[in-house]
């Protein structure tokens, strides 16, 4: 054998070694699991699902309007929203947004009961 295939062959084999080593290091380790109760037993609480689509929508049309309100008139401006849930996501959302737009904090999210569905624009946000 030549001084090269000799190199290539050590190569090759720590090549082979560091990637064997990585795949066994990314795998994920199990260990058994002893539970006395079985978890399938007991009934996990259920909260109401928010549907994705319609809480979009919802940012879009109340939230989108408040926060240009809020920037071209420099005045406090009131979403509102229909359950605690969606109130406390907005105000996640708008907490964000204040980094990037200041006039954000201008805009107050408050629960109300709707008295017709897919209440939009003037009528959902009050300046």
């Amino acid at each position: 054998m030549t001084a090269t295939s000799v190199r290539h062959q050590k190569l090759q084999a720590a090549m082979k070694h560091g990637l064997m080593s990585f795949i066994a290091a990314a795998k994920p380790h199990h260990r058994p699991h002893f539970r006395l109760v079985s978890t399938a037993a007991l009934p996990l609480p259920q909260e109401p699902r928010i549907d994705p689509v319609a809480l979009t929508v919802m940012a879009v049309n109340r939230l989108g309007l408040a926060t240009f309100r809020t920037v071209t008139s420099g005045k406090v401006s009131t979403v509102a929203v229909p359950d605690a849930r969606t109130a406390e996501i907005f105000r996640a959302a708008l907490q964000e947004m204040q980094k990037a737009r200041s006039t954000d904090r201008l805009v107050d999210v408050i629960v109300t009961v709707e008295d017709r569905p897919g209440g939009r624009g003037r009528d959902a946000a009050q300046s």
